[in-house]
């Protein structure tokens, strides 16, 4: 279960303003809601105000064209195609710059007349808006911009079909409005700098743009004279509403961007909701100025000195304390007097842990002599002793003393943990192995490799793994190698998991396990392992060698469930 942080003072405070004005933020917010939503209908008003007064002024055109037709429509002379037809035309169009053309065609679909002369024959019945057109019903606009073959330029057709007396086709009136008068009049209707505005019809054509195009294609399914959002392919979006120009036929779209429609809206809300968070922001400034000046400063001095005192140096600071806030001041009065106490209590101690050492040093060091006297005096017995057997027993025996005196003088000698009561288990068997080679000069065709991995064993698991060494190595020099054969003694010790592995191995001549030439070195062995808790296994293949090896926990070290030896008996 996680325990429970407290909040420092700074914490706190910040959390009390926080707290209080909290309410005023919320109460903000929504007000920027209720605004936001009031500013984006007046911003749609806006645009469908706009969008509406373009399409009255753009519509001009076609309703003096349509006027235009159905007055010509009653003229004798345009209906009769006289030879008057085409001063009645030119006559009714007078130099309207929107109407390019007036022109009345016959049944055949020949243009008959025309208010711009034109020369030769021209012929519309193969066309697909004039023949729509004379069979409507009524007065018809072409779908699309259609280049008009008298007045030479891009033009929308707005068709009166004409009927005789008694019901059959007599041909057409037709009115060409100039699309780049309508592109032009686009250009200067007064809109937004970031609006777009087009003449569509009604499959989503463009007739004509403003000088910003429309980014996206408009749905003239939707609602007219209302607000609708559309976006582009680069993902911005739009907001656009749509009027009815011309019948059913052509619409006028006016759009802006969103972002740039809502801006006041948006600035508005920011406005609400910030003021509230900059006067959160300058009351935590506060706080946190003047905690920082009457408290922290002198916290965080306080606790630079009790870390100096944590790490053994009572020096201490008391003038630094002399113009800080009372409280504090007498808290730092509290905690130099108690280091002072601290300072002679740990001197005192010191002093006894720096006699403790030396004695354990002197008892190292005078044992260490005493096992290299006891050395010497079985040297010297072992000079006049003639039986082999016993000289062999005496230079054993001399190697166990020898590697019990090694381990003393490390303990004495080296910066290794000594006062701990650990041995560096390299260095240990670095020198054990020198020692050995030492004692077996009279086999100079055998070599001993020691690797050893750096990690501290105690001093009684040092002891028994020590002789454990020395009877493992001299049993392969006594044991493995006749007189004369080459051979090598390899000892490696490393840790794995918190389970220290000691392996001695050789190439020699082998042996069966369960002769009695091996037996007493077995059961030797068998009792060192045991007093480190450990597991000894033996094989020896004759003519293959032998290997000796033995896993043990070592103490004070974490072990994984993998690394655990298994029980395995001496084989």
């Amino acid at each position: 279960m996680q325990s429970f942080r407290p909040l420092t003072m700074r914490q706190g405070l910040i959390l009390v303003v926080f707290a209080a004005l909290l309410p005023v933020v919320i109460a903000s917010f929504f007000q920027g809601l209720s605004t936001l939503e009031n500013t984006r209908k007046l911003a749609f008003e806006r645009l469908s105000g706009t969008g509406r007064a373009v399409a009255e002024r753009q519509r001009d055109p076609f309703v003096i064209a349509q006027h235009l037709l159905l007055a010509q429509a009653t003229n004798q002379d345009v209906r009769g195609i006289s030879n008057q037809c085409d001063g009645a035309l030119r006559a009714s169009l007078s130099n309207y710059p929107p109407i390019a053309n007036i022109a009345r065609t016959d049944a055949e679909g020949n243009v008959r007349c025309s208010a711009i002369p034109f020369v030769g024959k021209v012929n519309l019945a193969n066309e697909p808006w004039w023949q729509r057109g004379v069979k409507a019903d009524s007065m018809t606009i072409t779908r699309s911009p259609i280049y008009g073959p008298i007045a030479k330029r891009n033009v929308l057709f707005l068709i009166l079909p004409l009927r005789k007396s008694g019901g059959q086709p007599d041909g057409t009136l037709t009115a060409a409005i100039d699309v780049g008068y309508l592109r032009q009049a686009l250009n200067q209707a007064p809109l937004s700098n970031a609006g777009a505005i087009a003449i569509v019809t009604r499959d989503g054509k463009i007739v004509a743009s403003g000088s910003r195009p429309l980014a996206f294609k408009p749905e003239l399914g939707s609602r007219q004279d209302q607000p609708i959002e559309a976006r582009t392919a680069s993902s911005r979006e739009w907001i656009y509403s749509i009027h009815r120009l011309y019948s059913s036929d052509l619409f006028i779209v006016y759009a802006e961007p969103r972002e740039k429609l809502m801006a006041t809206a948006v600035s508005q809300v920011r406005a609400s909701i910030l003021l509230p968070l900059i006067s959160i922001l300058l009351a935590t400034l506060a706080i946190w100025v003047g905690t920082n000046r009457l408290a922290l400063i002198w916290l965080r001095e306080l606790r630079s000195v009790s870390g100096r005192f944590a790490k053994g140096d009572f020096t201490g600071d008391r003038g630094r304390f002399e113009r800080a806030p009372e409280e504090i001041a007498a808290f730092s009065e509290d905690l130099h007097s108690m280091a002072d106490v601290i300072d002679r209590r740990n001197n005192d101690l010191t002093q006894a842990l720096e006699a403790k050492s030396l004695l354990t040093r002197e008892v190292h060091h005078r044992v260490k002599n005493n096992l290299q006297i006891i050395n010497s005096l079985l040297t010297l017995q072992s000079g006049r002793v003639r039986e082999s057997a016993a000289k062999a027993a005496l230079s054993q025996t001399r190697a166990r003393i020898s590697a019990l005196a090694l381990i003393h003088r490390l303990l004495y000698e080296q910066d290794n943990g000594y006062e701990s009561g650990e041995v560096a288990i390299d260095n240990l068997m670095t020198e054990l192995c020198t020692q050995l080679r030492g004692s077996s000069r009279s086999m100079p065709n055998v070599e001993l490799s020691c690797r050893a991995s750096n990690f501290p064993v105690p001093i009684d698991y040092a002891v028994p793994l020590t002789l454990f060494v020395v009877e493992a190595v001299t049993n392969a020099f006594r044991h493995a190698f006749p007189a004369g054969t080459r051979g090598v003694v390899v000892l490696e010790f490393h840790l794995d998991g918190g389970i220290a592995t000691l392996e001695i191995s050789d190439n020699g001549q082998g042996y069966i396990v369960n002769d009695e030439a091996g037996q007493m070195g077995t059961e030797l062995m068998r009792g060192f392992a045991t007093q480190v808790e450990g597991t000894l296994s033996i094989a020896s293949e004759e003519s293959v060698g032998t290997h000796v090896q033995l896993k043990f926990p070592l103490p004070n070290t974490p072990i994984e469930p993998s690394a655990l030896p298994e029980s395995a008996p001496v084989s």
